[in-house]
């Protein structure tokens, strides 16, 4: 008997439970468009009731927290993976993952045009609709990629990969659960999203193994464009 390769069915029991989440949701949104569910009104109360008074510590605190999945700041490190790695297959992968998470969140958002909590208990304006959450669908592709990434990393030391993992883990939930507190999104369009951003997450993951495995785009673009420059210059 063969022996089970842990880390790949752990990752493919991962991929599935998010498929499973996201469907099931996805269809029981759809068909209650019009009204929120009655889990998402006990999570959105159980928010109201325990985020204290507005420009307290909680909105000061889940306001700084909400914007780790804001897209500027993933951009922001994205262009820092991306300067690091010299623009070679780790950054192909991370910047073609967000962009296909971005544009299956704008497409989702069209087709279901859930409205937002109650306007008048939102702590912080958004123009967009609810279902599913841009933010989760952000946290849940980046920072699971961002601990790929440093898995596979032998430049940084074990002190600072543990570090890494860490804040990434705590970075997803607390982002997760700010959309609740700030009044801008209902517990299943959290869900959703990040369900949403880790399955782009184990897509972009697969583009590494096969440009790994494939040899493609080892040398970064950058390093490209110095070399060829120095050859010029000789």
């Amino acid at each position: 008997m063969s022996k089970i390769n842990w880390k790949y069915a752990i990752k493919y029991t991962g991929i599935v439970i998010c498929l499973v989440t996201f469907v099931t949701l996805a269809v029981v949104i759809y068909l209650n468009r019009l009204e929120p569910l009655a889990l998402d009104c006990v999570m959105r109360d159980f928010a109201y009731k325990i985020r204290g008074e507005k420009f307290g510590f909680g909105f000061w605190f889940f306001r700084i927290i909400t914007e780790f999945g804001n897209l500027y700041i993933i951009a922001v490190i994205i262009i820092a993976v991306v300067l690091l790695t010299k623009c070679d297959y780790r950054a192909m992968a991370i910047s073609l993952g967000i962009l296909l998470a971005v544009l299956l969140n704008v497409g989702l958002k069209e087709i279901y045009m859930r409205e937002r909590p109650f306007a008048d208990m939102r702590w912080m304006n958004e123009d967009s609709t609810s279902f599913p959450s841009g933010h989760s669908t952000a946290v849940g592709f980046l920072y699971p990629f961002i601990m790929y990434l440093t898995y596979h990393s032998k430049s940084i030391s074990i002190k600072w990969k543990n570090t890494i993992y860490v804040a990434c883990s705590v970075i997803i939930p607390l982002v997760m659960f700010s959309r609740l507190i700030l009044g801008v999104h209902y517990f299943t369009d959290v869900l959703a999203g990040v369900s949403v951003g880790i399955m782009v997450s184990c897509a972009a993951m697969l583009f590494y193994k096969i440009c790994e495995k494939y040899d493609f785009m080892q040398e970064g673009l950058l390093d490209k464009i110095l070399n060829s420059k120095k050859n010029d210059k000789k």
